[in-house]
C-alpha cells in the first residue's frame, strides 16, 4: 500500500505508498465512464530545447517568476521527459516561490513536498503552512511533480475509482474476477492515452527535476522537506545529489527497500481503527459507542449485497466505503466525522460516507498515484500472487485488505515496466533529521527507526501519539526541535521523544 501525506490527503494502503502518499491501499471513488472531452496532452506541445543545458548547469537566465494566487510567485522549469534523451521532448516543471520575509538573513531556498505520490508542493506552499521562524529566512518553493497539478497532471479515462465500484473482497472469486477485469480496464485506459509519458513519472525522475529546480534557481545547495512520499522524493534525491543538500527533514518515513505487496500499512490501518474504536467506545458523543468495528462490519456485509443509493452520486461500494473508512483514520481530528459516517451508513444513509470516499480522490491525484508507485516499486506480475497475498493480508488486517488486492492487481497490469527504488546507503550528504509517530497509520513507525538505523549521524525524532506526519501539528517539541534544525543545522540529542 502508498501513503499520501493528509494536507495532500491520503492515498491507501499498500505500501511500495504514501499520503495520503508513500506503497499503499490504491483507493479510488465512484466510478466513471470514458471521458472523451479531455485529450491526451502531446509531449511537444511544451517542448524547449535542452541540448545545449550542461548537467550541472542552470539552462538559460532561471525561471522567469510572476505574481500568484496566496500571494506567491509562480513559475515553471523545462525538463526532459526522458533523462537519457535529454534533446528530447520536455515537461514544464511548475514551481512557486514565497520568498523570505527576511532577505537580508536569507539561508537560502527550502523545497517542500506534502506526499502523494500525486499531492501538489504549490498547493502546500500557497496553503502557508510552515511556521514564519522558517518562512522568515528561507525562500520556500513548492514544485508540483511530473504527473501533478501544473506539471502535466495526469488524467485517465476511466477514474481509478472504478474498482472500488464494486466489492474487492479477497477470497471470493466472482469479486476477485470482477476487481481484476475493473482495474484491466483502467490501467489499459490510461497507457492508451499515456504511452508515451507513464514510464518516466518515477520518482528518480522527480528527484532530478528537483535538481534542475535547484540549478534553475542558482543554488549550490538546498535544504528539503518531505512528508510521507515526500521522504521517498528525500532518500532518492539524497541518493542521487548528496553533496547538493544543506539540510534535509523526512517526516513520515516510506521504506522504499519494502515490495509493493507489503502488509504493514494495512496492519497500521488496521491498529489505528482499533484506536478509533477505543476512543469512541468511551466518548458519550460517538454515535457509534456501543460496538464502533461491529458497525463497520455490518455496513460493509450490507454493501457487499446490495450498494446503497446516494443522490447526485455512484452508490456507496463495499470498494468505496472501505475507502470512506480510510480517509478519516489518517488523523485523529478526523474521527468524529468517521463515526457520524458509519452512524449514517447503518441507518441506510451513504451519503456521509461516500463524501468522504470523494474527497480521499479529491486530495490527490489518484491516477498518478498508481503511476509512480507501480514504478517505485516491485510488484508481483502474476495475478494469483496478488490473490494470495492479500487473502493472507486478510487474515492480519481484514478491514483494509481490498485496498491491498486492487493496488497490487493495478500494478501487475501497469503498462509501464518496474523501476524499483533502492535503499539509501554510504550517504555521504549532511545529517538527516528522521521524524516518525508511534502509531502513524499511513507510515510506520519501524520504518523511521530502520531508516536512522542505516544513517549514522542522522537523528531520529520520536512523536509518541497518533496521525501521519507530525510536524507543523502543533506539538511544540517537534516544531521546535525541526526549526532549528532548519535554522541552525543542529540535531535534537540522540533518542529524543516527544
Amino acid at each position: 500500500m502508498a501513503q499520501r501525506h493528509p494536507r495532500s490527503l491520503p492515498r491507501g494502503l499498500v505500501h511500495g505508498l504514501g499520503v495520503l502518499a508513500a506503497a499503499a491501499l490504491v483507493l479510488t471513488g465512484c466510478a466513471r465512464g470514458p471521458e472523451p472531452g479531455v485529450p491526451p496532452i502531446p509531449m511537444s506541445s511544451t517542448t524547449v530545447s535542452a541540448r545545449s543545458a550542461p548537467p550541472s548547469t542552470p539552462a538559460g537566465p532561471g525561471p522567469s517568476f510572476s505574481p500568484c494566487a496566496g500571494g506567491l510567485e509562480c513559475a515553471s522549469v523545462p525538463v526532459p521527459v526522458d533523462y537519457a534523451d535529454p534533446g528530447g521532448p520536455v515537461l514544464p516543471i511548475a514551481i512557486a516561490r514565497r520568498p523570505a520575509a527576511d532577505q537580508a538573513r536569507k539561508l537560502g531556498v527550502l523545497l517542500v513536498n506534502p506526499g502523494g505520490p500525486g499531492g501538489s508542493g504549490v498547493e502546500i506552499v500557497q496553503a502557508g503552512l510552515l511556521p514564519p521562524a522558517i518562512t522568515d529566512r528561507f525562500d520556500v518553493i513548492g514544485f508540483d511533480p511530473r504527473g501533478v497539478g501544473g506539471s502535466t497532471g495526469l488524467q485517465c479515462p476511466l477514474g481509478p475509482d472504478t474498482p472500488y465500484s464494486g466489492d474487492p473482497d479477497p477470497g471470493d472469486p466472482a469479486d476477485e474476477a470482477a476487481t481484476d477485469d475493473a482495474v484491466d480496464r483502467y490501467a489499459l485506459a490510461c497507457g492508451q492515452r499515456y504511452p508515451e509519458l507513464l514510464p518516466h513519472l518515477g520518482t528518480r525522475n522527480v528527484a532530478r527535476d528537483m535538481d534542475r529546480i535547484r540549478e534553475a534557481l542558482g543554488q549550490d545547495r538546498i535544504s528539503y522537506l518531505g512528508f510521507s512520499y515526500g521522504t521517498s522524493i528525500g532518500q532518492t534525491y539524497a541518493q542521487l545529489f548528496p553533496t547538493r543538500l544543506r539540510a534535509i527533514v523526512l517526516d513520515g518515513v516510506v521504506d522504499v527497500s519494502k515490495p509493493g505487496l507489503d502488509s504493514a500499512q494495512a496492519e497500521s490501518f488496521e491498529n489505528s481503527l482499533r484506536q478509533f474504536a477505543a476512543a469512541c467506545s468511551v466518548d458519550p458523543r460517538c454515535p457509534v459507542r456501543a460496538d464502533p468495528i461491529g458497525v463497520v462490519d455490518r455496513v460493509r456485509a450490507r454493501l457487499a449485497v446490495s450498494p446503497l443509493p446516494v443522490p447526485g452520486r455512484s452508490p456507496l461500494s463495499a470498494g468505496l466505503f472501505e475507502i470512506g473508512v480510510v480517509y478519516p483514520l489518517y488523523s485523529p481530528t478526523s474521527w468524529p466525522q468517521l463515526a457520524q459516517a458509519l452512524a449514517a451508513a447503518d441507518r441506510g444513509d451513504g451519503a456521509p460516507m461516500s463524501q468522504l470516499a470523494a474527497a480521499y480522490f479529491r486530495g490527490s491525484n489518484s491516477d498518478t498515484y498508481n503511476a509512480v508507485t507501480c514504478l517505485d516499486n516491485a510488484w508481483p506480475t502474476d495475478d494469483a500472487q496478488v490473490f494470495a497475498s492479500a487473502r493472507a493480508t486478510e487474515a492480519r488486517a481484514p478491514h483494509f485488505s481490498g485496498n491491498v488486492l486492487v493496488s497490487g492487481l493495478t500494478c501487475a497490469d501497469w503498462p509501464a515496466p518496474q523501476q524499483p527504488l533502492t535503499p539509501l546507503e554510504n550517504y555521504l550528504g549532511p545529517p538527516m533529521l528522521i521524524l516518525g509517530t508511534t502509531d502513524d497509520p499511513a507510515t510506520p513507525y519501524q520504518n523511521s527507526v530502520a531508516l536512522a538505523q542505516r544513517l549514522p549521524g542522522s537523528a531520529l525524532l520520536t512523536y509518541r501519539g497518533d496521525g501521519h506526519t507530525v510536524y507543523t501539528n502543533g506539538v511544540p517539541c517537534i516544531d521546535d526541535a525541526v526549526n532549528r534544525y532548519l535554522l541552525e543545522t543542529t540535531l535534537p540529542l540522540p533518542n529524543t521523544t516527544c
